[in-house]
């Protein structure tokens, strides 16, 4: 069920403070981004359980992203911040680069007049290598098989290096410390798949 529009949102994150209206912002150390935050259960229980990190949060819509304001202030966050914005406009945004990368159920952009929309579109694979630290990963999250497999073969195409990969992530043995986001507790309690992928820009062996 879609958000009902709000017309406040967006006023109401401008006098957060959670909210980043000055580029580019400078990122801290130890500094994560979630593309697609949505309501922000996920990156603001991340922030929360690693205080040493910093967080950020991107997101389009500022109707969902007004969400996550109330989840940041009950759980009294001084490590999260906000970005309403397009991820094709992230090397604007920041001054710095990011530890980690994470890119959570986004949009799949089913019909192929769309592909260059989707996240996993090569041109966006370029975009986060230039904000992410040589070191690290990004970590992309869907429930979305079709996404998944175009993921992959974007990848593959790009010769990125691909760490892991499964299409049952509630039950792969790889990666156990996970927080979800709000579609992802619902696909999980509906017993659907989550597939998932970790991948980086280092040369593979």
């Amino acid at each position: 069920m879609r958000l009902r529009f709000n017309k406040d949102a967006i006023n109401n994150i401008i006098n957060s403070k959670y909210n980043i209206d000055s580029f580019p912002f400078t990122l801290p150390k130890n500094s994560i981004l979630e593309i697609g935050m949505g309501k922000g259960r996920m990156i603001t229980d991340m922030a929360f359980s690693n205080p040493n990190n910093f967080y950020i949060g991107l997101e389009k819509y500022a109707t969902v992203a007004e969400k996550a304001i109330k989840k940041a202030n009950e759980l009294k966050l001084n490590n999260f911040k906000m970005i309403i914005g397009d991820a094709k406009n992230l090397r604007e945004y920041v001054d710095g680069k990011f530890d980690n990368i994470w890119i959570t159920f986004s949009d799949p952009w089913p019909k192929k007049r769309h592909i260059k929309r989707r996240l996993l579109y090569r041109d966006f694979l370029n975009i986060y290598k230039d904000v992410l630290n040589p070191n690290g990963n990004i970590y992309f999250k869907s429930d979305n098989d079709g996404l998944y497999e175009f993921a992959l073969e974007e990848m593959h195409e790009l010769k990125l290096n691909i760490v892991h990969t499964c299409t049952d992530l509630h039950n792969c043995d790889y990666f156990k410390n996970n927080y979800l986001t709000e579609y992802e507790q619902k696909f999980k309690d509906l017993n659907k798949n989550i597939n998932f992928i970790i991948f980086n820009y280092k040369k593979s062996n």
